[in-house]
């Protein structure tokens, strides 16, 4: 299917259109009498030729080209801005492979802010590589967005196939969405009631009446949760503690300062602590069936956030800049009024409730399917947001019942190789008995990457009616609702050259990752 025919399905699965004349209207002109007219325009006359000499003295140069300060986003836009900040800073050109990246000096953040929130008044120029396109600032795709022109070859039908949200587009599949994150809530031990259904309700389409059944402590409004920044919790996890863990020490003593305070749980402390929110119930079940740390590592991730909020981040990463200043520059916000009505601005909050990265934006890449799980992937080294958000809550649930398949597969499995025995069929048996767990699902699916994935933008499209599509070619922070999108650079400068993400020392680059990545050899192997 093509990006076309698929956005076409889109606008027919009741999707409202928006208008497009969405501009504001410009004020009255003030006229002026006739008596003073003369006057006036003499006034109008000398006053510009004084601007224009004014202007062209103190236009600013560099090795002879002007630069266009008027453009709030020139600045860091400019591929050869940032290599003047601090010499420190530039990574672009070096090996940055994992072993060279654990010698180098950790890096600095920036310490000039040179961000904006709104597009460029009335820009619509082609933008040169690098730059920020704001030609379709804030439009949905429903109200015409296409992706940029930015070498974004269409995947056509393996790339959407392999989202599985589990419902499609429209009311009946926000219901569905929300019903089966209702029913999963009440299934949790009862003190994680009241938050994660008033979650529920507070998140709802409103658009779409009683998507969330009412529960007894509802109070019939929808109080909007605290930002993600509210919670000053760095969470990270390993076997145990490492004391000399130099990344570990630049998150503290980069964020100290905002407030922000350590949690690291080691093998041993982690299980308690699901044990504390969790035990008898499906997510204990979980953890005590899976079999390798990979795993479980992957499943805290999305615990604690959902329990605590903050930010998770693993202990092989490393922070660029402190946490508050994530997300900064050049932010979009798409525009929500087929969904939250014509006032939907006022009702943001000034700091999202969740902060997540893009890590995989697959342009043109042959063969990608080989080597990622989306085409368009969200990362899962770094994330954070307040607790009991829809998002977190839907990982959750795609974990416990990726396993209750993977156990689907090991009884059937267990079975055959009886009946194989039973018929003589030796060989056969031996090969089955050979499989292991991740024949049924590999830990990409079962807890990992393309699980997370599917959880934000099946929360995107249940919501917000925002699907993979509008994510891809992002070179800024996009704002959908509470949900604030890093460009790829947020959280994986560098990497693969098909995803056109910058070097670590641009203003868009947050946190590095060094990949160590121990357990990739094993899969999601049962020893």
């Amino acid at each position: 299917m093509s990006l076309t025919s698929f956005l076409d399905t889109l606008r027919s699965q009741r999707y409202s259109l928006l208008p497009t004349n969405s501009s504001p209207a410009s004020p009255d002109l003030i006229k002026p009498s006739s008596s003073t007219k003369k006057r006036l325009f003499q006034a109008t006359a000398l006053a510009l030729v004084l601007l224009v000499i004014t202007g062209y003295s103190l236009r600013p140069t560099k090795n002879g080209l002007e630069t266009q300060v008027a453009d709030p986003y020139e600045q860091f836009t400019d591929p050869n801005f940032h290599s003047e900040l601090d010499p420190n800073l530039g990574l672009g050109g070096e090996d940055e492979s994992a072993d060279s990246e654990n010698e180098k000096e950790p890096l600095s953040f920036p310490d000039i802010d040179v961000g904006s929130e709104e597009p460029p008044n009335g820009q619509s120029k082609q933008p040169n590589q690098g730059q920020i396109d704001a030609s379709n600032w804030g439009l949905t795709e429903v109200m015409g967005w296409r992706a940029p022109n930015v070498g974004l070859k269409d995947l056509g039908e393996v790339a959407e196939s392999r989202y599985r949200l589990g419902f499609e587009a429209g009311e009946e599949g926000a219901r569905e969405y929300y019903q089966r994150l209702h029913d999963f809530a009440l299934s949790l031990p009862m003190p994680l009631h009241s938050p994660l259904l008033s979650s529920l309700f507070y998140h709802s389409p409103p658009q779409y009446n009683a998507v969330v059944p009412s529960y007894p402590l509802s109070s019939g409004t929808k109080p909007p949760p605290k930002s993600m920044i509210s919670y000053k919790y760095i969470h990270q996890t390993d076997k145990t503690f490492d004391p000399d863990n130099q990344l570990t020490k630049i998150w503290t003593d980069m964020n100290a300062p905002d407030g922000w305070e350590l949690n690291f749980l080691d093998d041993t402390q982690a299980h308690e602590w699901m044990l504390k929110y969790f035990k008898r119930s499906d997510v204990s079940w979980a953890w005590d069936y899976m079999h390798r740390g990979v795993l479980k590592a992957d499943f805290l991730r999305y615990l604690l956030p959902l329990i605590m909020g903050g930010v998770y981040s693993d202990v092989d990463t490393q922070p660029i800049r402190p946490i508050e200043q994530w997300g900064h520059n050049s932010v979009e916000y798409l525009d929500l009024s087929s969904t939250d009505g014509s006032g939907w601005r006022s009702k943001l909050s000034t700091n999202p409730a969740v902060i997540v990265g893009v890590d995989v934006d697959v342009h043109a890449y042959e063969g990608w399917e080989n080597g990622w799980p989306r085409a368009l992937g969200i990362c899962q080294w770094t994330l954070s947001s307040s607790p009991s958000h829809p998002i977190f809550l839907d990982a959750v649930r795609r974990v416990v019942n990726a396993t209750r398949v993977v156990e689907e597969w090991e009884n059937w499995r267990a079975e055959e190789i009886e009946k194989l025995l039973g018929e003589g069929r030796e060989s056969d048996a031996q090969a089955l008995k050979e499989q292991h767990r991740d024949h049924a699902m590999n830990v990409m699916e079962w807890t990992g990457p393309g699980l997370f994935t599917d959880s934000v933008m099946g929360f995107l499209l249940a919501r917000y009616n925002v699907t993979w599509h509008r994510l891809r070619g992002l070179n800024h922070p996009l704002r959908i609702g509470d949900v604030l999108i890093l460009p790829i650079t947020g959280f994986s400068p560098g990497g693969q050259p098909d995803f056109k993400a910058e070097g670590p020392d641009s203003v868009q680059a947050n946190v590095l990752h060094n990949f160590r990545g121990s357990w990739k050899p094993d899969g999601a192997r049962k020893k």
